[in-house]
């Protein structure tokens, strides 16, 4: 029977590659190309998703009182709530194109790696108390994990849209 931290990385692993593997379908030109007005492009989208990605807010943290993985459910409800559209606060908002892929895939790759590292050694149970997730408050390692996962897959779907956008345009 997988462990908790081995579901977990197997997640990571699965998410990442999804997202890989709809990257590698775009050239540079698609990949820089706008789909539709006010839309990001997959390069965008592809920036937006490293920079949401690349840790969690983990340098203090504390003994959480409540089950690690509380907030998981509402965490996916939302987020992989397809019908529901958000607006990026500015600090996660990408640069303007272009995007190289090649930047872009090393990247990726990199933040795949940490983040199975962080799910293979930290203790997973603690709360990060260095910034709270706007409507959730604070989340456990665990929890933060488990939201970059969803967000990845909300916006490698994202990326999965742009490219049929694109193809049909």
């Amino acid at each position: 029977m997988e462990t908790e931290k081995e579901i977990l990385n197997r997640d990571i692993e699965n998410a990442f590659n999804t997202l890989l593997d709809e990257l590698s379908k775009f050239d540079e030109e698609t990949l820089n190309q706008v789909p539709l007005e006010r839309s990001w492009t997959a390069g965008q989208t592809a920036e937006h998703i490293i920079i949401c990605g690349s840790g969690i807010p983990d340098t203090k943290t504390t003994v959480a009182n409540r089950a690690y993985d509380e907030k998981v459910n509402a965490l996916r409800d939302l987020f992989l709530n397809f019908e529901l559209k958000f607006e990026a606060d500015p600090s996660i908002v990408p640069g303007p194109p272009p995007h190289r892929k090649d930047t872009l895939v090393q990247k990726i790759k990199e933040i795949r790696n940490h983040l199975k590292n962080i799910a293979e050694t930290s203790d997973l149970t603690t709360l990060c108390v260095d910034m709270e997730f706007p409507s959730f408050g604070q989340l456990t390692r665990y929890e933060w994990l488990r939201f970059i996962l969803f967000h990845t897959q909300r916006h490698t779907r994202q990326i999965v849209n742009i490219g049929k956008h694109l193809a049909n345009a």
